[in-house]
């Protein structure tokens, strides 16, 4: 047919455009960097050790605006991506009955208020991703993500480098951003940047992003942000279809290297234990938050509902300390949500990974890392369906796994 071919070239283009354009290192649109940049320092900690409470301050004012204000420009965006009457919602409803269930719990807990706030953020966050979707391609949007995310860890890193000195790990000092926020904010992009390496889209520059990607990850000493990176890295490789030969080589050659450092060297010894071999259990001081989490509920209500999205900390019965923050989505979805609540939350994973499974390659192969580095930090973690780094990712990624209509398949 003499369409044919044309029709052929016009689907591997909107392939290459939608897709081989993810670069943390190129130029995202404008409108698309700025949303993005816009929601991630509205979603990080504006001060040290802070958590929203109830309370109205010039800080809480100036992050709703500054949300409201990404909103705006994402709906005001000409529309580029996926038109509406294409467009699916994914993971939406299953978190409004997740809000839902935390708001009706926090209710009955007499902590209505400050629950309601924070699920507002959430809503005007997934409503300025829906937007971001509709308006933008997922190759770009993901790039402006991955860009604003670069830029936002740099600034902070830079002006934090004081912290190596005092604590030994790497924080951010504007914004203060804790280390593990900032090994999430560069694995990310590394991961994008990988997934360009293993389909041929990488340059020379993403190459030389490589190295000192890693190095700002090994000086935050995130230990599970790092064990998440390497598997969803593992996952990424074993995904392509052919990993090319210079890249083949170059982890072939790099198996005796990393096998010495960790056998023959204390390097790995040292950033596992952090100088103190007791550090190593920090789990046992999560395991005393979570014991007393799952022992946190006076009533069934609070067991089945949860007390609300406002309760970050708990009380604990420890030596040195009274109370906890829960760190862990899972175990703050039961304490926040309660049963229903975390059965929501993993009907949402589940239907985002049917999501991922059911996308066509190359895409598939990066929302899957992407899915499973977030997963990985999950469980020692908290924020995956917050207002975070963490949740702005999820909803993007989840969001942009779209059908593509029949004129497209092959």
């Amino acid at each position: 047919m003499p369409t044919s071919r044309p029709a052929a070239s016009n689907r591997a283009g909107l392939a290459r455009a939608d897709l081989g354009v993810v670069s943390p290192l190129g130029r995202p649109p404008a409108r698309a960097l700025v949303v993005c940049l816009l929601l991630l320092v509205s979603s990080v900690a504006w001060r040290k050790g802070s958590y929203f409470s109830g309370g109205v301050d010039a800080v809480v004012m100036a992050k709703a605006a500054l949300s409201l204000v990404a909103l705006a420009a994402a709906a005001t965006a000409p529309a580029r991506g996926t038109p509406w009457a294409r467009l699916r919602v994914g993971p939406l409803p299953l978190l409004g009955a997740y809000l839902a269930v935390t708001t009706v719990g926090a209710a009955l807990y007499d902590s209505a208020m400050p629950t309601m706030v924070l699920a507002a953020r959430l809503l005007i966050l997934a409503a300025t991703a829906v937007c971001l979707v509709h308006a933008f391609p997922a190759g770009e949007l993901l790039s402006a993500l991955t860009c604003a995310m670069l830029l936002l860890a740099g600034f902070a890193s830079v002006t934090g480098l004081g912290s190596l000195a005092s604590s030994g790990r790497l924080y951010g000092g504007v914004p203060p951003l804790n280390a593990n926020e900032i090994s999430l904010l560069v694995s990310v992009p590394l991961l994008c940047i990988l997934w360009r390496c293993v389909h041929r889209y990488a340059t020379w520059r993403d190459l030389a992003a490589i190295a000192p990607c890693l190095g700002v990850i090994w000086l935050t000493g995130t230990r599970t942000g790092l064990v998440a990176l390497a598997l969803a890295a593992l996952v990424l490789v074993l995904m392509a279809p052919r990993i090319p030969v210079p890249m083949m080589c170059a982890g072939l050659l790099a198996i005796p290297s990393v096998l010495g450092i960790v056998f023959l060297t204390p390097v790995v010894n040292a950033y596992a234990t952090r100088g103190d071999s007791a550090s190593l259990l920090t789990l046992n001081s999560r395991t005393v938050a979570w014991h007393a989490a799952f022992n946190f509920a006076d009533t069934w209500p609070e067991r089945v509902l949860g007390v609300g999205l406002a309760v970050k900390r708990i009380p604990v019965s420890a030596m040195y300390r009274s109370d906890q923050i829960l760190d862990s989505t899972w175990v703050s979805a039961y304490v926040q949500a309660g049963v229903a609540g975390t059965a929501l939350l993993l009907l949402l994973v589940l239907a985002t990974g049917a999501r991922v499974a059911a996308t066509r390659p190359p895409m598939r192969s990066l929302s899957a890392s992407l899915l499973l580095l977030l997963l990985g930090r999950s469980f020692l973690e908290s924020g995956v369906l917050d207002a975070t780094p963490s949740g702005i990712t999820f909803l993007l990624v989840a969001l942009a796994l779209q059908p593509r209509p029949p004129q497209e398949e092959p």
